[in-house]
Parts: C-alpha cells; sequence; structure tokens
C-alpha cells in the first residue's frame, strides 16, 4: 500500500522518480533534426543568404510556419525576445509610446518594449491569467500605440475580446505566442489574430532549437519592416519572399537566424501536432482523476480544445499554502512550481519596479518625449497579484504514460488531502 505520509515529512512519494515533464519539443529531438544539420554542416553554408550550397532551411521554416498558423508571412530570427524586438520595430513603436502588457508575463515582454524606447503599462488578467478586455481598455491612453496580450503556458487569451478593444482605439496588436505555438481559439491560431506576433523556439517552449524565435503576419507593409528590423535596415535581394518595397533603408539591428537553427526549427514544426495532442490527452487524464476538494479551483481555460496542454494550473485559498503545496508536489516527484515565483512582472524582476535601464539616463522613463511618471509596484494589478500568488502550476510531459498521469492526480489528492482537509 502506497504511503499516506507525505514525501515532505518523509513518506513514500507518489512517483519513485521525477518524471522528464519539462523540455517537450527537446525530448522528441530525434534523427530528422540531426539529419538536417548533418546536411547544413556538409553543404558548409550555415549563412542563410549566401554561402557554397545554401539550402534554403530557414526559408523553409518560414514557408511551412506560416501555412500552420494561417497567415502570409512568417520569419525566423534569433530569440523569442528578439521577436518582440522586431515585431515592435515593425509596428514603428519608440520614444513617447506606451505599449499595454499583461501583469502576468515573463521579464522579456516589459523588456522588449523599454529597449524599444517606449514605456510598458500593465493591465490586470482575468481568471485564466490572461489579459482582461475590460481593464485593457481602461489603461489605454493617448500614447498608446499598441497592446501585447499574452499567452501563458499554452493557455489562449480570450483573443476576441481583446482585439475588439484594440480596434475600437485604433491600437495595434502584437501577440505575444512565445510558449504557445500550436496553440488555438475557437478554430483560429493564436499568432493570427492580431497584426503581428512574436513566436519563441527556446528550450522551455513546445518545440525548440535551443534558441531561436519567428515573428508572423499577414501584412505585407509590416512584413517588410520586421524583415529590415531584422537585418541591419536592409531588404535583401535574395529574400525568398518578394513584396512591394514601401520602405527606404534604415539603420537597424541583426536578430537574423542562420541554417542550422532553421533546419531544427523545420523538423521540430512537424512536431507540433504530435506534442500537442499528446499533452492535451494527459492533461485531460490527470485533470479527471483529481478528487473534487474545496479550496482547489482550476485555473480558467477560455477554449479547451485550443489549449496546448502544457500545464495544469489551479488555485489555492492563500499565496502561503500554494507555496507549501508546490513544494510537497515537488517532494512526491511531480514537477510543480509557481510560475515566475507566483508575482507578476512588475513584482517578479526588480529591475522593472526599479526601472534599471541598459544607460544610466533612464530613457524610456525619463524621456521628454514621454514627459509622464511611471510607477509599478504592489497594488498595480490587485486580481493578477492575487490570482497568480495562490497558484499552483504542474508540468505536463507528451512522453507521460497513462499510468503515470493516474500517478500524478494521486499525489495531487495526496497533497490536497493534506494540506485542504
Amino acid at each position: 500500500m502506497k504511503s499516506t505520509r507525505l514525501a515532505i515529512d518523509g513518506g513514500e512519494p507518489a512517483l519513485k522518480e521525477p518524471l522528464p515533464s519539462k523540455y517537450p519539443g527537446a525530448l522528441l529531438i530525434g534523427e530528422e533534426e540531426k539529419q538536417a544539420v548533418l546536411e547544413v554542416l556538409e553543404a558548409q553554408s550555415p549563412f542563410r543568404f549566401y554561402g557554397p550550397h545554401v539550402l534554403g532551411k530557414v526559408d523553409r521554416f518560414e514557408r511551412d510556419l506560416a501555412q500552420v498558423l494561417g497567415v502570409d508571412y512568417a520569419l525566423g530570427v534569433t530569440s523569442g525576445t528578439a521577436a518582440l524586438k522586431v515585431a515592435l520595430g515593425a509596428l514603428g513603436v519608440g520614444p513617447g509610446d506606451e505599449v499595454i502588457v499583461p501583469a502576468v508575463s515573463f521579464l522579456a515582454c516589459a523588456a522588449a518594449v523599454v529597449m524599444s524606447r517606449a514605456v510598458p503599462v500593465f493591465a490586470d488578467v482575468d481568471d485564466s491569467l490572461g489579459l482582461d478586455a475590460a481593464d485593457l481598455a481602461a489603461r489605454i491612453t493617448g500614447r498608446t500605440k499598441a497592446v501585447m496580450p499574452v499567452s501563458i503556458q499554452g493557455v489562449p487569451y480570450r483573443a476576441e475580446a481583446i482585439v475588439e478593444v484594440a480596434r475600437a482605439h485604433g491600437l495595434a496588436v502584437l501577440e505575444d505566442v512565445a510558449q504557445s505555438l500550436g496553440v488555438s481559439y475557437r478554430g483560429r491560431a493564436l499568432g493570427s489574430w492580431g497584426d503581428i506576433a512574436a513566436f519563441s523556439l527556446q528550450l522551455n517552449k513546445i518545440i525548440t532549437t535551443g534558441d531561436g524565435g519567428a515573428v508572423a503576419t499577414s501584412d505585407e507593409a509590416l512584413y517588410e519592416r520586421a524583415v529590415r528590423c531584422h537585418d541591419l535596415g536592409i531588404y535583401r535581394s535574395s529574400n525568398p519572399v518578394q513584396v512591394s518595397l514601401r520602405e527606404s533603408p534604415f539603420l537597424a539591428e541583426n536578430y537574423r537566424m542562420n541554417e542550422l537553427t532553421g533546419a531544427v526549427a523545420w523538423a521540430q514544426l512537424g512536431q507540433v501536432s504530435r506534442v500537442i495532442t499528446a499533452m492535451r490527452r494527459n492533461k485531460r487524464l490527470i485533470k479527471d482523476a483529481i478528487d473534487p476538494c474545496p479550496g482547489l479551483v482550476f485555473r480558467d481555460v477560455p477554449d479547451e480544445a485550443g489549449d496546448a496542454g502544457a500545464a495544469l494550473m489551479f488555485y489555492l485559498p492563500a499565496a502561503e499554502l500554494a507555496a507549501t503545496f508546490a513544494r510537497a508536489l515537488a517532494a512526491e516527484n511531480i514537477v510543480a512550481d509557481q510560475l515566475y515565483g507566483g508575482k507578476t512582472a512588475y513584482l517578479a524582476w526588480p529591475q522593472i519596479a526599479q526601472q534599471r535601464t541598459l544607460t544610466p539616463d533612464g530613457c524610456p522613463f525619463t524621456c521628454p518625449l514621454y514627459g509622464r511618471r511611471v510607477e509599478y509596484g504592489p497594488g498595480l494589478c490587485p486580481r493578477a497579484e492575487d490570482l497568480f500568488s495562490r497558484s499552483v502550476r504542474v508540468s505536463i510531459s507528451p512522453l507521460f504514460a497513462e499510468a503515470e498521469c493516474v500517478a500524478i492526480a494521486g499525489g495531487i489528492n495526496k497533497v490536497a488531502r493534506h494540506l485542504l482537509g
């Protein structure tokens, strides 16, 4: 008989050892990725635009990604953060502008806005931890240039409501889908709802190249600007997608994806459906086997059919209890934690709260083109601060067997009985 004593108190854990529940794409790297990389090495052409025998691996990834998303254009870049920077540049976001970002988001969201010399404005979330449309509307000012909804851990945000608010106020929508490639809302891929979207291929993501990212859009003018923003302001004649050029060259940075990364990205892209189908199944198996328990409330999922299944999140009555619950689950060999420490972006990272910038002048917060004072601190987004502090995340792998899903649910039930009565 399994021990009913919590492992954190010396009992037998629900699982004999931790399961491989993080890095879904990385754990499925195999012969196809190896072969694609070897082809690039053998061609001696790791740069996408020229070389002895360029194979067009990045081109192929971009073409197939656009098709997967149902958009006209995709652009490979060096990281998810680079994708945000390029997308913001394409939208013309800069000094004096504000970009509204959900309070529950990764550091890169606010950082990319600041590095574009604009000011991030945090808005509250709903029970799904996605941007709340009503609070978004309340945060809009005359300086708001764009809104950046974020899909956290593969759960779709309420895209239709967010886009409706943005359109009513003449704002651009930059979708941060870094954690959610393959996720949809009401049958439409995230990344195709707004004006432009940013994806990440970092190790934690649904598919991975280690680091890497992509920008997606159906707007030809935005695509041209994105290409220029990622390649020193130029639009190479060898670019595989030719558009009616509207812009003169301008000064920009270099975020080009190379052919080795493109090779892995293309091979991994073929895994998206397999990964998400398996994670959705495993999430459902775990969730269905968890006993009803007063005080344990599952995170709202606006569209179950579009969820990636990357994580099961739930809320507990108090922040301290959530932290204890996460530690107890970890002791049961269940990969569980509080995402970002259960803190909103402006509370999790002091460089945001204290407005520490790359240069000592403090731009954009001190920029005369902005001319306002912004403060980040407790109470800024009360619903996000409350919900997120009481949240627990259980990571889910596409590699879980059914018996392992049942054992994970058993461990959650065990901890809930002890801590929630």
